[in-house]
């Protein structure tokens, strides 16, 4: 678990985006049983709850906070805000992971 404050990059109208600061809580996971409590062959597994295959580069919100398709920088990484969880709430993002063991290094 790390605090740290990221940029949140929104698209308004006509082409234009908003950018605003947001101090969060950052943790970390990856598809396993263990961070998702869904199994390889659960029909869902591996898919964010925006639809799209989970892959690096992306995080969970709670979407009251950051709009799913929000672009969030992190030092100088881009992220997408693509799926949620059930203990994202606030002010609290999850970093996606390829691997368990690269998640739970995260805080290291």
């Amino acid at each position: 678990m790390i605090k740290t404050s990221i940029l949140v990059l929104s698209l308004l109208a006509a082409g234009t985006v908003q950018a605003r600061t947001l101090d969060v809580v950052a943790t970390a996971y990856c598809k396993c049983w263990k961070c998702t409590n869904k199994a390889q062959g659960d029909t869902d597994y591996g898919i964010t709850a925006s639809g799209l295959p989970a892959r690096v580069g992306m995080i969970a919100v709670d979407k009251r906070v950051i709009k799913l398709g929000t672009r969030v920088k992190i030092g100088k990484n881009t992220y997408l805000a693509a799926d949620t969880g059930s203990r994202i709430r606030g002010n609290r993002i999850d970093v996606y992971f390829e691997r368990h063991s690269d998640a739970l290094g995260m805080a290291t």
